[in-house]
């Protein structure tokens, strides 16, 4: 590849499918006890006790991810906020490959009514992310994700219960960051899958 590299549908394309392994794994393999601890969660340190809720609290936290990854790539990279195809494209990457990946270890042990939590959940952060007159924060992000897990409204979530999540938000948020720097700076993000080895 020669010259300057055009952040093109291939691009978005890659990136979604990049972001997209990123959320599993910080919903799997990066998993940290300091994330439910920050939203107030009980989480018995034993595997095998509360796998059910703990299953249904990952899930919330990859809908949430899928929102910072998006709201981040945007923000990161503005080709991608300037042309709605770009974003859309790597909107709809991000979910496809998330959802792919996520299948086994998260998905298929969720009920009907947990996997519709979790796409309302998505719709809404990755909503979210898209704002483009008032960006979001982590603050908000944080603040939102809350009220999801609580039941409470946003305006009833203390102070220093979203200060500590907002910081392992900014931690995932600076992944997908380190992530999108790396991408963009690859030739071989801009080529198609087919055409790699």
């Amino acid at each position: 590849m020669t010259g300057t590299p055009v952040i093109d549908k291939v691009f978005a394309d890659n990136l979604g499918t990049a972001f997209g392994g990123c959320v599993r794994d910080q919903c799997v393999s990066l998993f940290s006890r300091e994330i439910p601890r920050a939203a107030g969660v009980d989480w018995n340190p034993l595997p095998f006790i509360g796998r059910e809720a703990k299953t249904r609290f990952r899930a919330r936290w990859a809908a949430l991810l899928q929102g910072i990854g998006l709201w981040v790539a945007l923000t990161e990279i503005p080709e991608l906020a300037a042309e709605d195809k770009l974003s859309r494209k790597i909107s709809s990457q991000l979910q496809a490959y998330t959802d792919a990946v996520l299948k086994a270890p998260l998905i298929d042990h969720l009920t009907a009514d947990e996997v519709r939590d979790y796409n309302l959940l998505r719709q809404r952060f990755m909503r979210m992310a898209t704002i483009t007159s008032t960006p979001p924060s982590n603050d908000q992000f944080a603040r939102a994700f809350l009220s999801a897990v609580s039941g409470r409204t946003p305006s009833e979530i203390p102070g220093d219960r979203i200060l500590k999540l907002s910081a392992q938000i900014t931690l995932a948020a600076n992944l997908f960051r380190k992530l999108a720097r790396i991408c963009r700076d690859d030739p071989q993000s801009y080529e198609r899958a087919s055409k790699k080895n």
